[in-house]
C-alpha cells in the first residue's frame, strides 16, 4: 500500500509540473511532493531497499551527486583572483561594502537550479525503487505512456500562433520511446502466451494504447517541431528495435554485431538529414531559433560557467537594443556550458553514452523485461541530441519525465533485484523466528546492506523540505505576491519597472517585500511612514548582495533620496551595465541621469545617455513622453544637454517639447 501511494504521489508531480507554468509554485509543489515521497520510502522499510542498495553502487552515487556538489561550490566564497566571478568586485565598488567571490552570478537562480535538480534525483530513485517489482514496473509504463500523450496532444492542439511549452517536443520524443516500448512489450506477451487456436487478450488494450499513443506523438513532431526532434525519437526507437531484433532473430556474436552495426549506419546517415548550422557555436549548431545573444554569451564562457541557472538571468545583458521581453532561450547545452562550463557538458555527453552501452548490455542479457532497460538506452540516445536542439530537457516537467524514465529503466536493468529483495527478507523472518543465529552468520548484513541507501534517500529527501520551504515561506507570508512592482509602490518609488526574468528573481522579490515590511513594529505604526524608504533601500542593497545583475534594483537605489553624487553616479553606471536593454528602465534612467550633474559630466555617462535619447527618438516614438518627464526634471546642464541631443536627431520635436513644457509650467 505504501509503495502504491508512493507511485501516486510522484506521478501527480510529474502532472502537476506538466499542467502548471513553470514558476516559483510548481516547483515548490513538485519538490515537496518528491521529498515526502522520498521520505516514506527511507522511514518505511520495504524489500525494494534491498534492490536499490543494489543498484546505487558506488560510481553510480558519485556521478548522480557530481552535479549537486557543483552546484553548491558555485555558491561558496572563492579566493580572490581564481575562479569568482568579477561581477562580485565591481559590485562590491559601488555598494562601498566588502563582498565575497564566488562562482555564481545569481545566487537565488543557482539554489532554485539545484532544488530543482535534487527534485529530478528524488524523482528517478523513488521511480528506481517502485520498479524493481516487474508489474508495478508495468504500471509506470503505462501510467508515463498515458500522460505524454495526453500532454503531447495538449501541446498539439494549440494554436500555431502560440507560443508553446518549452518541453513540448521533448515531451512528444519521449512519447514515441514509450510507445515503441510498451508495444514491443505486448508483442512479447502475445507471442508468450499464445498458444494453437487461441491468443491470451490481455496485451491487446496495450497493444492499442501504444498504436493511437505513436500517431500522436508523431504526427506533433512532423507538425510542429523540425528534423532534429523527428530523427532524435527514430535513433531512440531504432535502439529499441534493434534489441528486439536481436533477442528475436539474430542471437548470438555475429548476429549482435551485425544488427548494431546496422542500426549504426543507419544513424549516421539520419544524422545527415538534420540541419546543422555552420560558422556558429557546436551547442546552437542543431536549434532552428534565433541564437544571437546565446552566441555572445558562449564567447564570454568562464572555465567554471557562471553558475547553474545564470543563462537567462545573463540573457538580458546580451541581447540587441530595443527588443522587448526575451523570447530566445538558448539550448541545453549552451545553458549548461554558460552555467557549468564546458567540462561539465562533455562529461555529461559521456555519461551518456556509457549508460547506454551499458544499459543496451544489461537489456540483451534478461530473460524477460528486457525492454525497460532499452528505452534507457533510447532515452540515452535521444535526449542528448535535443539538448542541442532547443532548451526542453531543461524544464521541471520534462526533466521530471526523463527522470522517471530512468528510473524505470535502471530500476528493471538489474536481473531479479526485487526477488533477491524478497529472498533476504524471508532469510532474515526465517532466522529470527528460529532463534538466535550462529556466531559465524552475519545476521544483520542486510540491514547494513539497505542502511546507507535509505540513509541516502533521507538526506535527499530533507534536503528537498529545507528547498521547499525557502521557495515557498515568503510567498506564504506576502500572501503570494510576487511582483518588485509592488515593493516599489509601497515604498514610493516608480511603479512598473521591473519585470524579472526568471523565478529566481521573483523568488528575490518576494524576500525584499518580506523584508521591507518586516521593518514595521505595530508599536511604532506613527512612524511607519518615515521608515519606508530606508527600508525598502536596504531591502534592495540585501538583494544584490545576492544577485548582482539586477539592473532594476541599482536603479531604485540610484534614484533614491539622500544618495550623494558619487553614490548615485555609481549605482547609475551599475544598472546601466547590467540592463542595457530594458525599456521599461529608460524613463527613470534618463531622468535621474540628467538630473545629476556629476553624471551629465562625465564623458561615458554623456555617450549611454545619447545611446537612451537616440532610441527614444528615432525607434520607439512611443515613449517619448519619458523624454519631456527628464527634461522637467533635469538640471540645467542637463537641459542642455539634453536640447543639443534631440536638436541633432528631430528638431520638430525638440520645438514640441519646449512648448509643452512651458504649458505644463504655466498651469
Amino acid at each position: 500500500m505504501i509503495i502504491r501511494l508512493v507511485m501516486l504521489a510522484e506521478l501527480v508531480a510529474i502532472t502537476a509540473a506538466l499542467a502548471m507554468p513553470e514558476n516559483l509554485q510548481s516547483l515548490g509543489l513538485a519538490s515537496f511532493i518528491l521529498a515526502t515521497a522520498a521520505l516514506v520510502v527511507a522511514i518505511f522499510p520495504s524489500s525494494a531497499s534491498h534492490g536499490l542498495a543494489k543498484l546505487l553502487r558506488p560510481g553510480l552515487v558519485v556521478v548522480l551527486a557530481a552535479p549537486a556538489l557543483w552546484m553548491a561550490l558555485q555558491v561558496v566564497p572563492m579566493p580572490m583572483d581564481t575562479l569568482g566571478n568579477p561581477i562580485w568586485a565591481t559590485a562590491s565598488a559601488a555598494l562601498n561594502e566588502p563582498l565575497t567571490e564566488i562562482i555564481s552570478v545569481d545566487i537565488g537562480a543557482t539554489m532554485l537550479s539545484l532544488a530543482q535538480y535534487c527534485a529530478v534525483l528524488a524523482a528517478a530513485l523513488v521511480t528506481a525503487v517502485i520498479t524493481l517489482d516487474r508489474y508495478r514496473a508495468a504500471q509506470v509504463l503505462h501510467i508515463l505512456l498515458a500522460i505524454t500523450t495526453v500532454a503531447t496532444a495538449m501541446w498539439f492542439g494549440k494554436e500555431a500562433t502560440v507560443v508553446a511549452g518549452p518541453d513540448g517536443s521533448t515531451v512528444a520524443v519521449l512519447g514515441v520511446l514509450l510507445s515503441c516500448a510498451t508495444a514491443i512489450r505486448a508483442v512479447d506477451q502475445l507471442r508468450r502466451h499464445s498458444r494453437p487456436g487461441k491468443i491470451a487478450p490481455t496485451p491487446l488494450p496495450a497493444l492499442s494504447a501504444a498504436v493511437i499513443a505513436i500517431i500522436v506523438c508523431m504526427a506533433a513532431l512532423l507538425i510542429r517541431t523540425n528534423s532534429t526532434a523527428v530523427v532524435a525519437a527514430l535513433l531512440g526507437s531504432g535502439i529499441l528495435v534493434s534489441v528486439f531484433a536481436i533477442r528475436r532473430w539474430f542471437m548470438g556474436l555475429w548476429g549482435t554485431a551485425a544488427v548494431l552495426a546496422t542500426a549504426a549506419i543507419f544513424s549516421i546517415a539520419s544524422l545527415t538529414v538534420i540541419p546543422f548550422r555552420t560558422n556558429t557555436d557546436v551547442t546552437i549548431a542543431l536549434s532552428t531559433s534565433s541564437q544571437i545573444a546565446t552566441e555572445r554569451m558562449l564567447q564570454d564562457v568562464r572555465p567554471a560557467g557562471s553558475g547553474a541557472g545564470a543563462s537567462m538571468v545573463l540573457l538580458p545583458l546580451y541581447r540587441d537594443i530595443g527588443i522587448g521581453a526575451p523570447r530566445e532561450r538558448p539550448t541545453a547545452a549552451a545553458a549548461m556550458v554558460i552555467d557549468m562550463g564546458w567540462a561539465f557538458l562533455c562529461g555529461l555527453v559521456v555519461i551518456a553514452m556509457l549508460g547506454a552501452c551499458i544499459l543496451i548490455r544489461r537489456s540483451l542479457s534478461r530473460a524477460y523485461d528486457y525492454v525497460y532497460p532499452a528505452l534507457g538506452a533510447g532515452a540515452s540516445i535521444a535526449v542528448p541530441i535535443l539538448a542541442f536542439a532547443d532548451h526542453g530537457i531543461l524544464g521541471l516537467g520534462a526533466s521530471l519525465l526523463v527522470a522517471a524514465l530512468f528510473g524505470l529503466a535502471f530500476g528493471q536493468s538489474v536481473s531479479s533485484a526485487g526477488r533477491e529483495a524478497k529472498s533476504l527478507e524471508s532469510e532474515g523472518a526465517s532466522d529470527w523466528m528460529a532463534g538466535p543465529a550462529p556466531a559465524s552468520r552475519p545476521r544483520l548484513a542486510p540491514a547494513f546492506i539497505t542502511l546507507w541507501a535509505r540513509a541516502a534517500l533521507a538526506m535527499l529527501g530533507t534536503a528537498l523540505i529545507i528547498q521547499t520551504i525557502w521557495m515557498v515561506l515568503p510567498g506564504w507570508y506576502l500572501g503570494g505576491q510576487s511582483s518588485l512592482s509592488a515593493v516599489s509602490a509601497a515604498a514610493a518609488w516608480p511603479n512598473g519597472i521591473s519585470k524579472p526574468v526568471s523565478a529566481a528573481a521573483a523568488h528575490e522579490d518576494l524576500w525584499i517585500r518580506g523584508e521591507s515590511r518586516s521593518r514595521g513594529d505595530p508599536a511604532l505604526a506613527a512612524d511607519e511612514q518615515k521608515t519606508e524608504l530606508p527600508a525598502a533601500s536596504n531591502a534592495f542593497a540585501r538583494a544584490l548582495r545576492s544577485s548582482p545583475l539586477r539592473g532594476d534594483i541599482w536603479l531604485m537605489l540610484a534614484a533614491a533620496p539622500k544618495q550623494n553624487s558619487i553614490q548615485t553616479a555609481a549605482m547609475l553606471k551599475m544598472s546601466y551595465y547590467t540592463a542595457p536593454n530594458d525599456l521599461d528602465l529608460l524613463p527613470l534612467r534618463l531622468s535621474v541621469a540628467l538630473a545629476t550633474d556629476a553624471v551629465v559630466r562625465e564623458l561615458e555617462f554623456r555617450d549611454l545617455i545619447k545611446r537612451d535619447v537616440s532610441l527614444v527618438v528615432t525607434r520607439r516614438p512611443a515613449i517619448r513622453p519619458a523624454l519631456l518627464a527628464a527634461y522637467r526634471s533635469a538640471s540645467a546642464e542637463g537641459k542642455i544637454y539634453l536640447e543639443n541631443l534631440i536638436s541633432e536627431l528631430d528638431p520638430t520635436y525638440l520645438d514640441n517639447m519646449r512648448a509643452r513644457n512651458s504649458r505644463q509650467g504655466s498651469r
